[in-house]
């Protein structure tokens, strides 16, 4: 993954620079009326959108929402800090006790609205620009996947939400949109993916690395079809992405996070959020989050530590790796040496293992879609559809890159169930385990079985206190 898509943020407008695929334009003032003009607009426009997901509501470069959100609200992970007024957002969240004004819910809500606000305006001007017919249907492509993602994600953390399909430049213009059924969020992401899946390109070249194929549409379609539990079509659109073969596991699973491994070499990895040592902020801050709290900088190397203790893997998570498994070792360590030479007992996530030049900044990516989730959804989709027998060669591939033996189940429960240990221990620490559970409606029979005070009001978040105080129309989910 050593070529990066990297994306600086620009305060006024969009972004003042990105290496490799952008081509920097001179710093000038920029307005709506003299952007938007050229190719290279449409491709800033675009790169500007690409990079919310490095927003603190997203993935923040290792400490976003979707990490506490998806991992630390489970029995994935917890929160490995000590408890301070100031460490007391994240554990709400770690402790199933969710305030309106937790900062974690707000940055998820503005954050992701706020890539849908750059995938509109694209949207919205796009049809009338005077640009290679080429690129101006991938931008499209681009737009539309990225805005089906941003709401894909929105509806499932908080289910109705503001539908927002065009550019709005007025700030007290959001004030009156009212909350629109999670039917139609769905319909639009499904006819945005649709479409992109049609204008995206077939493959990515390593200097464009981090943007969309048409195979990261697909995958994602398949994800949103599946959640709908729409398990024949979803089934359909996961076997087109199995059998184009674009696509496949890597022999080695510690391969897949690995810096070393090139972006061609990657075969594993629809998309991911890009890093970038070296350019400061560009980096992931896995090494600095994630090491256990209290070891300090040269426990872990120049770029480790010292340790926030974000996403400490569970006991309950450790135990549900089979023995044999090679990704147990390849994704959490259970002790380090410290610089006195003193072995300390506790667990941390090296999945996502610092390997940068820059304190606190890994080089490497963060998948958001890779090719083992595409077989196990394609698994479940044949298994919610008693497809059981044909759901088992999907699951073993998995299996048998893991080093264990295959699965033998032979009823469509087993299967749900081997699906749900396998996705835990395959994903951890990628922010799926909330998705999984709620998709299933596992959430709260698994984290009440394991003494969590889940509430079955919690497979929705609470809408923001921010936005029920500027928007008198949103009303507040069930049970908060």
């Amino acid at each position: 993954m050593k070529t990066k898509m990297i994306c600086f943020s620009m305060l006024a407008f969009w972004l003042s620079a990105c290496s490799d695929f952008l081509s920097v334009l001179p710093e000038t003032e920029r307005t709506v009326a003299n952007f938007y003009k050229t190719a290279a607009d449409y491709n800033t426009a675009v790169v500007g959108t690409y990079a919310t997901f490095k927003h603190a509501g997203l993935y923040g470069t290792g400490g976003g929402s979707l990490i506490w959100l998806g991992e630390v609200s489970t029995d994935n992970t917890e929160y490995g800090y000590t408890r301070t007024p100031v460490s007391a957002i994240g554990f709400e969240i770690d402790d199933l006790n969710y305030s309106l004004s937790n900062t974690y819910f707000r940055d998820a809500w503005l954050g992701h609205y706020q890539g849908i606000g750059r995938a509109n305006a694209i949207l919205d001007r796009i049809g009338e620009a005077s640009i290679d017919p080429v690129l101006k249907s991938q931008y499209e492509g681009e737009a539309r996947f990225l805005r089906a993602f941003f709401y894909f994600n929105l509806v499932q953390l908080f289910g109705d939400i503001q539908l927002i399909t065009s550019e709005i430049n007025d700030p007290y213009a959001t004030a009156s949109i009212a909350r629109s059924p999670g039917t139609e969020v769905y319909a639009l992401i499904e006819s945005d993916l649709a479409v992109a899946g049609e204008k995206l390109p077939a493959t990515i070249t390593a200097a464009n690395a981090g943007r969309a194929s048409k195979w990261a549409a697909k995958t994602l379609l398949g994800k949103v079809l599946l959640t709908q539990k729409k398990y024949a079509p979803a089934a359909a659109k996961l076997k087109e992405v199995v059998e184009a073969n674009v696509y496949s596991l890597l022999p080695s699973y510690t391969d897949v996070f690995a810096a070393s491994t090139s972006f061609a070499n990657n075969k594993e990895v629809i998309l991911a959020v890009q890093n970038k040592t070296g350019q400061i902020g560009q980096g992931g801050g896995f090494y600095t989050l994630w090491t256990p709290f209290g070891a300090v900088s040269p426990d872990f190397g120049v770029t480790g530590g010292p340790g926030d203790g974000v996403n400490k893997p569970t006991a309950d998570l450790i135990a549900a790796y089979e023995t044999g498994d090679v990704r147990k070792n390849a994704s959490i360590a259970t002790s380090y040496t410290n610089t006195t030479g003193t072995v300390i007992n506790e667990a941390y996530p090296v999945k996502f293992k610092q390997t940068g030049i820059i304190r606190g900044e890994s080089d490497v990516d963060y998948p958001i879609l890779r090719y083992a989730d595409v077989l196990l959804m394609y698994a479940e989709a044949l298994n919610e559809q008693a497809q059981t027998a044909a759901a088992l060669p999907l699951i073993n591939q998995i299996r048998k890159r893991a080093g264990l033996t295959v699965l033998t189940a032979t009823t469509q429960t087993d299967v749900r169930l081997a699906l749900e240990k396998e996705r835990r221990v395959e994903f951890a620490f990628e922010s799926q385990r909330w998705f999984d559970l709620k998709r299933t409606d596992r959430f709260v029979p698994v984290m009440t079985e394991k003494g969590y005070p889940a509430k079955a009001f919690q497979t929705l978040y609470p809408v923001p206190l921010r936005e029920l105080e500027l928007n008198k129309t949103l009303t507040q989910n069930p049970g908060y």
